[in-house]
């Protein structure tokens, strides 16, 4: 099993951590997005690079005292990733859960969503949601499984950006529900 290691620590320290798993995850996600819903990227480098830049730009408060990033080693290799993001005093997000295909399977996704409900809870937050494309049924089982449940699409600044909002799947946990 990896450990699970939250990162801190100022964003220049973590982008070099988080830069090549978080440009993996993106190209997967596009090319799932274009095989499975037909989705076709005008341009693709531009647009991992755009979604690259607004992860970066999110760092400071993924990394500040109310929100958390969480990566899966084994050994030197990152296998997986998952953030938590503020989104006001009692709601947070959970954001970027990936993990790396040939580490699936072994409950890395699991432990990775776990710490971090169990840090939201800690915080004081009474609510996590987050949003997942169509294609990731084994995340949305994942989700199932830990109480979340599928709700109306929230605002997102970053669903807009994309134009994929129409796409997604949007859920959420009361955390004092999963106790």
């Amino acid at each position: 099993m990896a450990e699970i290691v939250q990162l801190d620590g100022p964003p220049a320290r973590v982008e070099p951590v988080t830069g090549e798993i978080m440009l993996e995850y993106l190209a997967w996600v596009a090319e799932r997005f274009t095989a499975d819903l037909g989705v076709v990227f005008d341009d693709l480098d531009a647009s991992l690079a755009l979604h690259h830049r607004e992860f970066t730009q999110e760092l400071p408060q993924l990394l500040s005292p109310r929100g958390r990033i969480l990566v899966a080693r084994a050994g030197a290799e990152i296998a997986g990733i998952g953030a938590l993001k503020p989104v006001d005093s009692v709601v947070a997000e959970i954001k970027r859960m990936y993990v790396r295909p040939h580490a699936r399977g072994q409950g890395i996704g699991r432990a990775i969503l776990e710490r971090l409900l169990a840090e939201a809870d800690t915080i004081g937050y009474q609510v996590a949601r987050l949003e997942t494309a169509p294609f990731m049924t084994e995340a949305h089982a994942l989700y199932r499984s830990l109480g979340f449940r599928d709700m109306p699409m929230f605002d997102n600044p970053e669903a807009g950006l994309s134009g994929l909002e129409s796409f997604m799947l949007f859920m959420e946990l009361r955390l004092d529900a999963a106790a």
